[in-house]
């Protein structure tokens, strides 16, 4: 074991890391073994860093093992991160300190909640757990055995949720239904009860039921029912493995949910026993995932919360310097997460201004690229994204000052953050991401365009290969895909597409393919059909990841229903295909691992989040052309939406009950859009119609108000940026 003086030293000289400018980051850094710590981590304020010093602080300077520690994250990436960067700064002390360099994390339990709570209940039950894609197959399923999907009762009672708009998809009744089965869990809901309770929704629990009875006759779990499963071991029994645990550390703890506070409480027994502590490190200004079950009432009011159930009292630590970005775009960051009053009721008590570090560089303005219609919009944007990937000089002329748009770097970072990134909307019209690639494919085709959640995964060119040998395999004469009655359209056009260009292909190739009758060996069959994807996978990184989440959900339904390692025709049709058929499979973030640098990157906002860029481009209205109300929840909320009227619905409280639906709507939204802008590290420049721009719609219309947070408004329908003149025009 070394000083603490020493380990100062060491981390300043080997790996070139100064805490002495940042008292608050070396107070967390540097905290005792037994202290507990809350700590608020704004945007770009060395979070990471902090996070891994502290945890070899405990191994070099108190003398624990990583064994004697647990670090949770959000996603797998970030725990990937931290893992990575451990190695990498344990070697270099350990090398400086001319000591054994080896290190064994074998038993270091690190990555989301999910993965460690698969590994602790291992030696308790025997499990199979399987990702949301395939329980999201699995759920559909179950909706469509009895045409259970075209329940009138199921359908009015899916639009009353939803706001009582346009018609109700079979894929978005499915979504709600594995929705309400995760909040049942997350939020420690009596399901027997709610069925008791039900009234013309009853089909729902039925097929709910149908759902877990399959799930767990199988030894088979989801992820919230996994956690429900490690929270009823970690309450009746004593996990042998958490017996050495000293510390535990929670990352992101701002998106946790009552199921998963009630497991981070149980492991802190253990900690307590061992006189360790509980670190938590979030912002409640980037929490996006109230529609999951995430509460941020468990975030904000942490230590009231932690002090009365355990009797522990944490120190509380702001990290507000931010070392991500430019002076202009913390003062765009910090202005837009003031303006409304009333939000700062919902934020942590004391939370102080995001501040700059003593080598933040000034910056370009903040823009604003607003046009007339979306034909125009895309053409300028895509003419700019192309000239700062290639590092062209992009220059602006103002009032006779000529700014030079560029982030000085030869190959920036690009993203371009919407509400959604769908390319093709509902309606079949095009959207800027739609516009984007092509635009950009057309100037250049060595310049990547990447937005996986860009297409619906059923309709892409290698899912439709894929799915479509499949069928040629099982059901070459269409003998029973003709006897699936009442599907719904968009799954029967889904098949028939498939069909059709499995068959192109094969005629074009010249394959003869394995026929297989009523006892399937899908696993064979996907070998064989993987070798037929080597074109489409050198195409795009995106086909790799379609490619990837496809075969794994096959796989993945496969080992939850075969019987001897055989399916028959009827279970491949209904388990497997008509499920992705019927667009019941989303892309899975932690699916890919993708290098972000090398692409222009076309995401939603919740993507985002946790990342950085260069140059980030916020859309902000370009699909926004009037004060439509059905448009409204994207700018500016009418009501508490699908998420309150849930949250009603199952009787759900917390102590944010004083505030209303509508409000908590208005709070999500600015979030939201506080995370985008603070993706930012050089560039940050807002883009729309210019309706969005002016506020209001002109034509023949006389100044019709479209108010939207994401420029300025407020709930009390005050614009703070008047026409947006607090942006650089371009």
């Amino acid at each position: 074991m070394i000083s603490e003086e020493k380990y100062i030293e060491l981390i300043e000289n080997v790996l070139g890391i100064t805490v002495e400018d940042n008292l608050n980051q070396k107070e967390a850094i540097l905290s005792s073994l037994d202290e507990d710590q809350y700590i608020v981590a704004g945007p770009g304020s060395g979070k990471t860093t902090v996070l891994v010093l502290k945890i070899l602080k405990y191994v070099f300077v108190d003398g624990l093992n990583f064994e004697n520690i647990i670090v949770t994250t959000f996603t797998k990436k970030a725990a990937k991160e931290i893992k990575e960067r451990i190695v990498n700064w344990h070697y270099l002390l350990c090398k400086q300190l001319n000591i054994d360099e080896s290190l064994n994390l074998n038993n270091f339990l690190i990555g989301t909640l999910d993965s460690i709570a698969e590994e602790l209940i291992s030696d308790y039950v025997d499990v199979e757990v399987i990702d949301n894609f395939t329980a999201s197959a699995i759920m559909m399923q179950n909706l469509l055995t009895d045409e259970r999907n075209n329940d009138k009762k199921l359908k009015q009672f899916t639009k009353n949720l939803r706001g009582n708009m346009g018609g109700v998809s079979t894929s978005e009744i499915n979504n709600l239904i594995q929705t309400i089965k995760e909040r049942i869990y997350y939020d420690l809901l009596d399901f027997d009860l709610l069925r008791r309770n039900a009234g013309r929704e009853q089909i729902l629990y039925d097929i709910l039921e149908d759902y877990i009875n399959q799930l767990e006759s199988r030894n088979v779990m989801d992820y919230a029912m996994l956690e429900n499963k490690f929270y009823e071991i970690l309450s009746t029994n004593t996990i042998e493995r958490l017996n050495n645990i000293s510390v535990l550390l929670i990352d992101e703890y701002q998106d946790t949910n009552l199921l998963q506070e009630g497991i981070y409480f149980k492991i802190t027994e253990y900690v307590k026993k061992n006189n360790g502590n509980i670190t938590v490190v979030g912002d409640d200004d980037q929490s996006l995932y109230r529609f999951r079950g995430a509460t941020i009432s468990l975030f904000t009011n942490y230590v009231k919360r932690i002090s009365s159930k355990l009797n522990v009292s944490p120190k509380t630590i702001f990290l507000e310097v931010n070392y991500r970005s430019t002076k202009a775009v913390i003062d765009f960051t910090n202005d837009f997460i003031h303006l409304d009053d009333k939000y700062q009721m919902s934020r942590t008590t004391n939370k102080p201004y995001i501040s700059t570090s003593n080598t933040t560089e000034n910056g370009l303005p903040i823009m604003g690229m607003f046009r007339n219609n979306i034909e125009e919009l895309s053409t300028d944007l895509s003419n700019l994204i192309y000239d700062l990937k290639l590092g062209n000089d992009y220059i602006v002329d103002r009032n006779g000052i000529k700014y030079n748009i560029s982030t000085k770097n030869t190959n920036p970072s690009i993203a371009v953050l919407l509400n959604s990134p769908k390319e093709i909307s509902a309606f079949n019209k095009k959207r800027l991401p739609f516009y984007i690639r092509e635009t950009l494919s057309y100037k250049d085709e060595n310049i990547g365009v990447f937005n996986p959640r860009g297409q619906s995964i059923e309709t892409t060119d290698i899912v439709s290969l894929i799915c479509g040998l499949i069928l040629l395999s099982i059901d070459p004469n269409s003998t029973t895909e003709k006897q699936l009655d009442n599907l719904p359209p968009h799954t029967k056009n889904s098949l028939k597409t498939w069909r059709k260009y499995a068959q192109e292909y094969i005629e074009t190739v010249n394959k003869k393919l394995p026929t297989y009758y009523d006892e399937i060996n899908l696993n064979m069959l996907l070998e064989d059909i993987h070798e037929e994807c080597s074109i489409l996978l050198e195409e795009s990184n995106e086909n790799v990841i379609y490619h990837d989440i496809i075969m794994e959900t096959i796989s993945q339904t496969n080992n939850a229903i075969n019987n001897d390692g055989f399916l028959s025709v009827n279970q491949v049709f209904w388990h497997i295909l008509v499920p992705i058929a019927s667009g019941a499979i989303e892309i899975d973030d932690d699916m890919f691992d993708v290098s972000l640098e090398e692409n222009i990157n076309i995401m939603s906002i919740h993507q985002s989040k946790g990342l950085e860029f260069d140059v980030v481009i916020v859309d902000v209205g370009s699909d926004i052309v009037n004060n439509n109300p059905g448009m409204a929840f994207k700018r500016f909320p009418k009501n508490g939406g699908i998420t309150y009227n849930l949250e009603k619905y199952l009787k759900i409280t917390n102590e944010e009950d004083n505030i209303s639906g509508l409000d908590k709507a208005f709070n999500d939204l600015i979030r939201k859009y506080f995370v985008a802008y603070t993706r930012a590290k050089s560039i940050l420049i807002l883009v729309g119609l210019n309706s969005m721009r002016y506020g209001y719609k002109g034509d023949f219309q006389d100044k019709i108000e479209i108010p939207n947070i994401a420029t300025g408004w407020t709930r009390d329908k005050v614009w703070h940026w008047d026409s947006l003149d607090n942006l650089f025009s371009i």
